[in-house]
């Protein structure tokens, strides 16, 4: 089942690039839920917690809003145990300021019946394997 699950991590990413909005969409569960509390991006958001697809669409159109440009770079998939953590570096450019960020973080995917259930943000690896229990 992990590789499976990678598998939809990947696409969600892949579908990401090619700008399907529909097939990005189509690839998270009715009640997903995006947990950024614990990213490095948390407070650069309206909410730390996004809920459902509206949940979703609000994020992404926030995060559109904000940035005059914005990339996310998937750099690496790693099966973990039920879950998948993606490693991806994400640049941007602030629409009002200018500033150009950058910044590796680290997603905890939980995918049921391949759907996306619930993407959990964190800004170190070792937080991410430790919440699905692979670190102490």
């Amino acid at each position: 089942m992990s590789q499976e699950n990678v598998d939809v991590v990947r696409q969600v990413y892949e579908a990401v690039a090619a700008g399907d909005s529909e097939a990005v969409l189509a690839k998270y569960d009715p009640g997903v839920e995006l947990d950024f509390s614990r990213s490095p991006f948390g407070n650069m958001q309206n909410k730390s917690v996004y809920r459902g697809h509206d949940g979703l669409r609000s994020f992404i159109r926030e995060r559109y809003e904000s940035w005059a440009e914005a990339e996310d770079q998937c750099q690496e998939l790693i099966e973990a145990a039920d879950k998948v953590v993606s490693v991806v570096t994400s640049r941007g450019r602030g629409r009002e300021s200018g500033v150009a960020v950058e910044q590796t973080h680290y997603g905890l995917w939980s995918i049921e019946a391949g759907k996306v259930t619930s993407v959990r943000w964190f800004g170190t690896l070792d937080e991410a394997l430790e919440a699905v229990g692979l670190r102490e």
